[in-house]
């Protein structure tokens, strides 16, 4: 079976200057999902909720922008911006576990809300000029809330549903529910993608051989610890494994330094080390070191000891 491997949309690392950089060193995703912009009221849109999504930036193709929110109105505005920009299909959010969402009743804070989730797709989908896929967990506090949500998804026209097996309130700890997954997977009728905890080519054999049905994978966390993991996973050779890194953050570095201001940089910079370092610095000092600097010179002198 031909597998597809999507990127995961993580907020403050996947932007397009990250895809980009990273697609030139490591490889292109079949398909990628962008960080998530927010439903706006009325008919006019901040030109900032597009930067991320400019066409001359992105292959529009592949890369599926997100949206989060209930406010139906809203989402077919942006949605038909997105269709005049040449996009394919857009994705709802459903599966954001971070607190000050979810108690907005968004993301995974949602789930438990059945009615209003009906009530949305009722109102959405028959004016959208694109297809909608959708990004879920389990629940919100119950894994059993997606049980209750798969019968009313299999009434409507979408794209693809891409779970992630876990609750909003387990964040990002604990272990996925490779159970639940495959209970939801088979009374699925839309076409499935998993996401969660894919770091490692033997937890992806795992999977794929419990799912041989199975030929959508979004990966997130574990091309950022582990930047060569997307070439592992699709069994090509990988040259200069050690290298590899080195230049892609050196890039990653210098194309920030040129769009952004410095302060912006750093913090970018430490996100991706707080997944990074795990790959790269067992031990974690040199993650806690650069989350440290204060600026970016010592940032780069820490990332140049290091490696050298």
């Amino acid at each position: 079976m031909d597998h597809q491997f999507y990127l995961a949309p993580l907020r403050g690392i996947t932007d397009h200057i990250f895809r980009s950089v990273y697609e030139k060193h490591f490889g292109k995703f079949d398909y990628i999902v962008t960080p998530f912009v927010s439903t706006v009221r009325g008919n006019r849109v901040n030109g900032c909720y597009f930067k991320d999504t400019l066409p001359q930036n992105n292959d529009i193709k592949r890369v599926i922008p997100q949206i989060i929110g209930s406010e139906s109105d809203g989402f077919i505005l942006l949605s038909h911006r997105y269709a005049q920009s040449g996009f394919l299909s857009v994705n709802w959010n459903l599966g954001c576990p971070a607190p000050l969402i979810t108690r907005k009743k968004r993301g995974s804070g949602l789930l438990p809300h059945k009615e209003i989730i009906e009530r949305f797709l009722d109102q959405t989908l028959p004016k959208l000029p694109i297809p909608l896929s959708i990004k879920v967990r389990l629940g919100l506090e119950n894994k059993d809330d997606l049980g209750a949500l798969i019968p009313i998804f299999n009434n409507y026209p979408i794209k693809e549903i891409i779970i992630h097996p876990r609750t909003g309130r387990q964040l990002y700890g604990g272990t996925v529910d490779i159970d639940a997954f495959q209970k939801y997977f088979e009374i699925c009728k839309h076409p499935v993608v998993y996401n969660g905890d894919i770091q490692t080519v033997e937890f992806f054999s795992l999977l794929s051989n419990r799912f041989p049905a199975v030929s959508r994978w979004m990966i997130g966390r574990g091309v950022i610890i582990n930047p060569n993991l997307l070439s592992a996973l699709k069994g090509q050779v990988i040259e200069s494994p050690e290298t590899k890194p080195r230049e892609f953050l050196e890039e990653l570095l210098v194309v920030n330094k040129n769009i952004l201001p410095q302060k912006n940089v750093l913090g970018k910079m430490k996100e991706m080390w707080r997944f990074l370092g795990r790959g790269l610095d067992e031990s974690g000092k040199l993650s806690e070191k650069i989350l440290h600097c204060a600026s970016l010179t010592e940032y780069q002198k820490t990332v140049d000891d290091f490696f050298r």
